[in-house]
């Protein structure tokens, strides 16, 4: 039986984030240790949000807007390597159950959202609320 390789290096480097992190926010990019990354822009009448979830099935991604707040839950699985008697010299890429809960710029209308998935990014169109997107006024000439 081989004993899986846990490179201490690495476990040093995730604990000293997460005490850096706890104590001053944010170190180095943003979304250290936040998945999936996304991206949230604003399309005129929607706002769209893509997600990076390379390797996840989209059958197990469950998306829920709420008000002005989209969540992500879903899970990110891998052949474990247990079962093929292997060892890690390296392991970066996280597995498990996640849930990314994404503030929106804006009311919107949640009845209507749109999702699909290509290439391991999700995208998702939430239509702004009535209310809320930009109208033309016309102008009458005297």
């Amino acid at each position: 039986m081989v004993t899986p390789y846990k490179d201490p290096f690495a476990q040093l480097q995730r604990e000293l984030e997460r005490m850096l992190e706890s104590t001053f926010g944010s170190v180095g990019a943003a979304t250290v240790g936040v998945y999936p990354t996304v991206n949230v822009f604003d399309a005129g009448e929607q706002f769209v949000v893509k997600a990076e979830l390379p390797g996840v099935d989209p059958q197990n991604v469950d998306i829920e807007v709420h008000d002005s707040t989209l969540v992500l839950r879903g899970e990110r699985r891998f052949d474990d390597p247990a079962e093929t008697n292997v060892a890690y010299h390296r392991r970066e890429r996280e597995q498990g159950q996640f849930r990314r809960v994404v503030r929106l710029p804006g009311k919107v209308d949640g009845d209507q959202a749109a999702a699909s998935y290509h290439d391991g990014v999700l995208s998702i169109r939430v239509p702004k609320a009535k209310e809320t997107q930009p109208r033309r006024v016309a102008i009458q000439a005297a």
